[in-house]
Order: structure tokens, then C-alpha cells, then sequence
């Protein structure tokens, strides 16, 4: 196993989930700036309420998940890189030496 290689897919896996907190920061900040609550005129009517129905469930990220998800990416990375540096070493060398 190339250490290397593993270091490369850790941070591999660090920069895709900073990447998706940033954005997930960055999008929430930009909701709440262009929020403009309107109490007056949100419901016109009590019957918009009585008949509102929400479908499906919110479900909050398990940090067991999220660690998984890690793990595979920066596996993922690790098999890719192995791969690829394997066929440009057969590239360079097409003897087998």
C-alpha cells in the first residue's frame, strides 16, 4: 500500500465535504439575506391551512454515514490513483521491466 496514496485520498475526501459545508454555508447565507417575512398577507386565508398537507419526512445527516461516506470517497480516490498509476508505469515500460 502507498502511503502517498492514502494521504492523497484522505484529503481528497476533506476537500469534497469542506466543498459541501462551504456551499451549504454559502446558500444559507444567501437565503437569509434575500428573506423578507411578510405576517400580513402569508395566508390569505384560513381554508390555504386546513387543507395544506406536507408529505415525506426530514431526515438529519448520522454522523456514522457521513464518516462512512468519507471512508469509501477517500477508497474510491486510493483505487483510482493506484490504478492509473499503474497503467502509466505499463505506458512508460511496455516490456514488462
Amino acid at each position: 500500500m502507498k502511503i502517498r496514496y492514502v494521504i492523497e485520498g484522505l484529503l481528497f475526501g476533506l476537500m469534497v465535504y469542506a466543498g459541501y459545508i462551504g456551499w451549504a454555508i454559502l446558500s444559507g447565507l444567501m437565503l437569509t439575506r434575500s428573506y423578507v417575512p411578510d405576517i400580513t398577507e402569508r395566508y390569505e386565508s384560513v381554508e390555504e391551512l386546513e387543507h395544506k398537507v406536507s408529505f415525506g419526512v426530514i431526515v438529519e445527516p448520522n454522523w456514522l454515514i457521513l464518516a462512512g461516506s468519507f471512508v469509501l470517497l477517500a477508497v474510491l480516490y486510493y483505487v483510482v490513483r493506484t490504478w492509473a498509476a499503474k497503467r502509466s508505469a505499463a505506458r512508460k515500460n511496455p516490456d514488462g521491466r
